[in-house]
């Protein structure tokens, strides 16, 4: 039966077997593959394996599963294939020689601060001329 390896950020790494149910991707500590993102959910989506074909499948995730930047329902990876759930990016690799499976987890890059230009008209902040002087 072939392998998934879960390649996180931090450079840890975990091997799961597949089995008669999908790989879950989702934000819990019990799921087969867990993910710190507050955007993504419990169970947001799966990754199955029969024969030599792997597949993504979204499971009723609140904000979508992505591959390659368009929503899927349920689509078949292919090696290179990035899948996008929440704030999160992940990189699909298949292994020919072995015909096991990677999935890279990548850095989320760096939020800069945020700059503030004052308040912007029409979002509920009202500007007041100032009366002409004398």
């Amino acid at each position: 039966m072939p392998t998934l390896t879960h390649k996180r950020p931090d450079g840890s790494s975990r091997v799961l077997e597949f089995g008669n149910k999908p790989l879950v991707i989702g934000r819990l500590p019990e799921s087969d593959i867990s993910v710190r993102d507050s955007f993504i959910s419990r169970v947001h989506c799966g990754i199955s394996c029969t024969g030599n074909q792997f597949t993504l499948k979204d499971l009723g995730s609140t904000n979508g599963t992505y591959r390659n930047g368009a929503r899927v329902f349920e689509c078949t990876l292919a090696t290179g294939d990035k899948i996008q759930v929440g704030n999160t990016t992940l990189v699909f690799e298949l292994i020919a020689e072995t015909g096991n499976a990677e999935l890279r987890q990548v850095p989320a890059p760096p939020s800069g601060p945020r700059l503030s230009t004052g308040p912007v008209p029409g979002r509920g902040d009202t500007l007041a001329a100032k009366p002409p002087t004398r």
